[in-house]
């Protein structure tokens, strides 16, 4: 059967692009997702408890916003602008402490949803839509042991567990599942710092050639912070978080008649700088807003340059991967409850 070129490339580069699809460096496809560590994001705590110390029931609950006009995603050069909604809960208990959240993200019509006939078929009229969700458990060496294991700079020693989960209505048919295992130091500073160094496991789907994709356990390093300070009388909180994970062998899709790339290093930075505006109308700590950047390099683990198969001539020719890194300026805000 006679294949378009044209088509094909197209495929085999969003394909090879997206076949990490869901394990972007920590977290989020196309995502979003939220800090990877389970931060505890202690100012809203009574201010007792608002210590280097170690609290150990508390909780913090709340809804987010994300918007950005200017996002890139594999396989295209258009800007992509999605808006993204979150749930978020995030407390402590005697063992340690949580962070579980949900996003749905709403791409537009430059990120489409998949055609009536899938893949094969023209693409949707609307913007593709995903459901994301983190969470992460961080087991307390101190609250464990009833020992104080930090000194110094170091808070907290301890072990984090986690998931991600993940779904999308693009051609990739993303259906992301993952964990993560590492051991996590905290940082002693106002607010909250940790370091987790581990491994990270996916499995997911590539709708484009129908098959299941089970990777290679990865290296991954992620950290994640949220800083408290005033400027002059305005309460602002730097927060946000950095991840890295290493190759996972190759990527799902067989560029070249069985031979499929190989994924590279993936790095994930998103980050905000939020005014505590429910202060400024009498109610602290309860409504943020402000600027966010994010930063997202080898998105899904794909390479620089991919390949583009012809089969007629039975030949591969590497062409740069579009898409792949994402820099973009977002508007970030937050409700409390």
């Amino acid at each position: 059967m006679k294949t378009n070129f044209a088509t094909t490339t197209n495929r085999i580069k969003l394909a090879a692009a997206l076949a990490m699809c869901a394990g972007g460096a920590a977290f989020a496809q196309d995502t979003a997702a939220s800090a990877p560590a389970g931060a505890p994001d202690n100012t809203h705590l009574p201010a007792a408890q608002q210590t280097h110390g170690l609290p150990t029931n508390w909780n913090d609950t709340f809804v987010g916003y994300r918007y950005s006009s200017n996002f890139h995603f594999p396989g295209s050069a258009a800007k992509v602008a999605q808006n993204i909604g979150s749930l978020t809960t995030t407390g402590g208990f005697s063992l340690g402490s949580y962070y579980f959240n949900v996003d749905y993200l709403m791409s537009d019509r430059n990120n489409p949803e998949a055609g009536p006939d899938g893949v094969e078929g023209a693409s949707g009229n609307h913007g593709a839509q995903e459901t994301y969700s983190v969470g992460h458990v961080e087991w307390s060496g101190s609250k464990i042991l009833h020992q104080h294991l930090g000194g110094g700079f170091i808070r907290d020693l301890g072990v984090t567990t986690g998931y991600e989960w993940g779904t999308k209505d693009d051609q990739f048919e993303q259906r992301a599942k993952m964990w993560m295992l590492g051991l996590t130091a905290e940082f002693a500073v106002p607010g909250y710092w940790n370091l987790t160094v581990g491994a990270r496991n996916e499995q997911n789907y590539n709708g484009i050639t129908g098959v299941d994709l089970h990777y290679k356990t990865a290296w991954h390093v992620d950290s994640a912070w949220m800083i408290p300070f005033n400027a002059g009388p305005i309460p602002l909180t730097f927060k946000g978080f950095v991840a890295v994970t290493g190759p996972k062998g190759g990527d799902g899709f067989n560029v070249s008649t069985g031979v499929p790339e190989k994924t590279t290093t993936e790095t994930l930075l998103r980050t905000s700088l939020l005014v505590d505006v429910g202060s400024l109308i009498g109610h602290p700590k309860a409504l943020y807003v402000g600027p966010g950047y994010e930063y997202w390099n080898h998105m899904f683990g794909a390479p620089s340059t991919t390949g583009s198969f012809n089969q007629q001539t039975f030949q591969t020719t590497p062409v740069a991967n579009v898409g792949i890194k994402r820099s973009a300026a977002v508007f970030v805000a937050e409700a409390h409850f």
